[in-house]
């Protein structure tokens, strides 16, 4: 599969030859053109005099048949993921493959119905222009431009591109009918009243929850929880107070890795509901732990969530950063710096950082608040050096939301201050001159820096030498 896809986005260009506004007929359709048919030809026996005008409308009701709603037919088409964007972080498609959502696609037909695969489910869908409805209850909008598709799912973006064609065998719906159910079993088998089972050792409740802890829940992992997809199934649990509602378990064949589908459902409201996928990513090293490979909501908005929960939440985020940070053990590190290409001109910037909770990635001059300085999503603060202030400058009317703030001493030095959208990432930025043929960049990303915050303390800890 990971093949397969990656062969149709490098063919891409070819592809966009075949990309037309026409779609498959489905079955019903063909009856009805049928039925229209044999109408026409009835008619046509009974009153010679009408024949023309009978032929006329039945040829009429059937291109019209053919072509379906002009607004559907120039949208609908196949389209695979391209690119992921959530929470300022942009993911390219190796990355989607490697994190299990490289086969996501939305294949739009022209009735106004689809299929939307997102996290290896089938999900089926309605939608008008512009806008697709999952689950009956859940509406996200998109837009097009010529042949890419952007999404806006409460917050988080897919980019996609169109194929022109329908879904791949490997991943059709009848394909997943011709896989024994014991390597994919089917949730929608299930009656409707009926609880899904997990296997014996999957751990599984009824998952209701508040409604006011669906939405917090939601916004905690998608605004709050930097390290998300390093969350296990225990730690969502402790977070939203109770065993999640299992929903179904598979296995991945291209991520070679067992994976569950766990539901925490609103009392007020069934149809709000925060659905989750878990992989059991290293089984041989931890087996039975699953962790967070990807979350979705329905019924509810991100922006509505975020309206109400994203302040109160981020304000207790950093209550427990600053009370961490005021008895956290602290060890002096080191970091070289030079313009690019230019090693000779180097200078080092000393800095306390955290004992444990945060690494250091010295290839991108970087102090990343995780364990793992790889870790997808984690915050960090970077520094850079260049000749001359101006050169941070080089891609300023590429910066968007661009706005000044107050400046900020660091090592001694006033600093002018920044925010800033660039490359995917929502910057805190402190530049200055310190002398002749030395600037310094200081760039924050997802770190609170307020007062007494472990950013904050470890900005106050700097110096250049």
């Amino acid at each position: 599969m990971k093949k397969r896809l990656l062969v149709l986005l490098l063919s891409f260009c070819m592809l966009l030859a075949f990309a037309g506004c026409g779609a498959e007929e489905d079955e019903d359709n063909g009856r009805d053109r049928k039925r229209d048919s044999s109408e026409s030809k009835d008619a046509e026996e009974d009153d010679d005099d009408d024949e023309d005008v009978k032929e006329a409308d039945a040829d009429d009701k059937e291109d019209e048949a053919e072509q379906g709603d002009p607004a559907l037919a120039s949208q609908a088409g196949y389209y695979t993921l391209y690119e992921y964007e959530a929470n300022g972080i942009k993911v390219d498609h190796d990355m989607l493959v490697t994190a299990g959502m490289g086969d996501t696609y939305l294949d739009l037909k022209a009735d106004g119905t689809g299929k939307f695969r997102l996290f290896e489910s089938d999900l089926d869908i309605t939608w008008e222009e512009n806008k697709i409805t999952v689950y009956g209850t859940s509406d996200y909008d998109f837009e097009i431009n010529g042949d890419t598709l952007v999404m806006d799912m409460q917050g988080v973006y897919y980019t996609m591109k169109k194929e022109g064609g329908s879904a791949p065998a490997d991943t059709s719906v009848a394909a997943a009918d011709d896989k024994d159910e014991e390597d994919t079993p089917d949730a929608t088998d299930k009656k409707d009243d009926e609880p899904a089972k997990p296997a014996a050792d999957a751990p599984g409740g009824d998952g209701i929850v508040s409604e006011e802890m669906v939405q917090k829940g939601y916004v905690w992992m998608n605004k709050i929880n930097k390290d998300i997809f390093n969350a296990t199934y225990e730690d969502l649990v402790a977070y939203f107070g109770t065993e999640g509602a299992f929903d179904k378990e598979e296995f991945s064949e291209h991520m070679n890795q067992n994976r569950r589908y766990y539901k925490w459902i609103s009392s007020e409201n069934d149809t709000h509901f925060v659905y989750v996928n878990l992989g059991e990513k290293d089984p041989e090293g931890a087996p039975g732990v699953y962790k967070v490979t990807g979350f979705n909501s329905s019924g509810f908005t991100s922006a509505d969530a975020e309206a109400k929960y994203l302040d109160v939440l981020q304000q207790e985020a950093s209550d427990a950063d600053k009370a961490a940070a005021g008895s956290a053990k602290m060890k002096d590190v080191e970091l070289s710096i030079a313009p690019f290409g230019k090693d000779d001109k180097a200078m080092k910037v000393k800095v306390s950082m955290p004992e444990s909770g945060w690494s250091i990635n010295e290839k991108k001059s970087e102090l990343v608040d995780n364990d793992d300085p790889e870790a997808f999503g984690a915050g960090f603060i970077k520094f850079k050096m260049e000749e001359d202030i101006e050169k941070f400058d080089f891609y300023k009317d590429s910066f968007e939301n661009y706005k000044d703030i107050d400046e900020r001493e660091i090592g001694g030095i006033k600093m002018k201050g920044r925010t800033y959208k660039n490359i995917g990432y929502e910057w805190t930025e402190y530049i200055a001159q310190i002398s002749d043929g030395k600037a310094v960049s200081v760039g924050i990303v997802r770190v609170d820096i307020s007062d007494g915050t472990m950013g904050d303390k470890i900005l106050n800890s700097i110096s250049f030498k």
